[in-house]
């Protein structure tokens, strides 16, 4: 039985499936997936254009999925595939656009050109997918950026890293951090590298896995800055940067310039969604957070990490005072990924809130199992005053998180 479709959007809207190469070679398929890297975020930045996120177009890679199923299951009207091959330098693109429900694609296009060339076959891919999905909408607003290296040897860990924000434990963020730094080293003036670093180092402690918190959040910081010394009109490098000031210096007026920016030039980004949802359940906006999250959830509903826009989402409900729904979506995020302690904290307060009260305290109690350094006192002062904050921290204190 086939997963159900989504609606489609209001929108003409398109994802880019990862483009394969058919002889399996690392760094051509390097290529490939920058490619396809590329040719998604130009055409998110497209007003007007709904764009599924890379992460749930991603879910398909090395997959023989029927282009209409993966329309379906994305929620969009059409589907962009192709493949890359390479010999010497020459490199082959052929690219498909198809309609869902169509049985032959709307247009195909082989491409022959020099690897330096790769640049500018994408540019071509994107003004004939904008051309048939869209006629009426203009290219202008889409920048034409540089991107990352494009080199294989750079780019392949680049795009690991790149694409994976979300990690397990610490020992899997020091082994990124790692990563990213190799990546940097080779190309010191490229912004997403230091972007990346400071996304790390926010993840060490949002997740209570940092030694030393205060120089954490000072390391964090000092490369997020740097991060948009480099370019300042990049919406990744703003919309990581922007988090990252919210959680670890607390800037939040600034922190929400960047997201907004971000979101403006590239109204199709699920991590810009999520991450301003988290930065305004800190000042108090638990609707607008609600709104971003469910955003997120809409433009990559097949992400691996869905669950923190779930958890994120639950936030926002149980600080609006909507506990039952926010216990359904409290309760899918840790069947996705048990280890995610936001999500344990505010399921405690959802549930005290509740009346709930065993099931609160046993929810607590294994919050502070994987937690156990976590006290109310001091993390709520990474929130604004608010109604919103008081009913969250009430709510953890009915199910016994400690206090001091």
């Amino acid at each position: 039985m086939a997963p159900p479709s989504l609606p489609l959007p209001d929108c003409p809207s398109v994802a880019v499936l990862p483009f394969a190469d058919p002889e399996g070679d690392f760094d051509t398929q390097a290529l490939a997936d920058g490619l396809s890297e590329h040719v998604t975020d130009a055409l998110a930045c497209t007003p007007g254009l709904f764009v599924s996120a890379r992460n749930s177009a991603f879910t398909f890679k090395g997959r023989a999925v029927p282009p209409d199923e993966a329309a379906g299951r994305l929620g969009v009207a059409h589907v962009l595939t192709g493949t890359l091959s390479r010999t010497g330098t020459r490199l082959q693109v052929r690219a498909r656009l198809h309609r869902a429900a169509a049985e032959t694609p709307v247009w195909m296009q082989d491409l022959d050109a020099d690897e330096g060339a790769l640049h500018a076959l994408r540019s071509r891919i994107v003004a004939a997918t904008v051309a048939t999905v869209a006629p009426g909408l203009a290219l202008d607003a889409a920048p034409e950026r540089a991107g990352p290296p494009l080199d294989a040897g750079v780019y392949a860990p680049f795009l690991s890293a790149y694409a994976n924000h979300a990690m397990p434990s610490a020992e899997s963020v020091r082994l990124r951090i790692a990563s990213i730094e190799a990546v940097r080293r080779l190309v010191p003036e490229h912004p997403l590298p230091y972007a990346l670093l400071a996304q790390c180092y926010t993840n060490l402690v949002v997740q209570g896995w940092s030694p030393d918190a205060a120089a954490d959040c000072a390391e964090g910081t000092r490369l997020a800055r740097l991060a948009l010394e480099r370019d300042a009109g990049d919406p990744a490098v703003l919309m990581m940067a922007g988090h990252t000031l919210a959680f670890l210096a607390q800037d939040y007026d600034a922190a929400l310039g960047l997201l907004d920016r971000s979101l403006a030039l590239n109204p199709n980004s699920a991590a810009a969604y999520e991450r301003s949802g988290w930065v305004r359940c800190y000042v108090g906006e638990a609707d607008g957070a609600a709104a971003h999250f469910r955003a997120a959830k809409r433009q990559s509903p097949l992400d691996p990490t869905t669950f923190r826009f779930e958890s994120g989402l639950g936030l926002a409900l149980c600080m609006a005072g909507a506990h039952e729904e926010a216990l359904a979506w409290l309760d899918r995020s840790m069947a996705e990924d048990p280890t995610w302690t936001s999500t344990h904290r505010v399921r405690a307060a959802t549930l005290a809130w509740l009346g709930r009260q065993a099931e609160a305290e046993a929810a607590a109690a294994r919050f502070m199992e994987l937690e156990p350094s976590y006290r109310i006192h001091r993390a709520m002062r990474l929130y604004r005053p608010s109604p919103g904050k008081e009913r969250f921290v009430e709510g953890m204190r009915r199910a016994g998180v400690p206090y001091e």
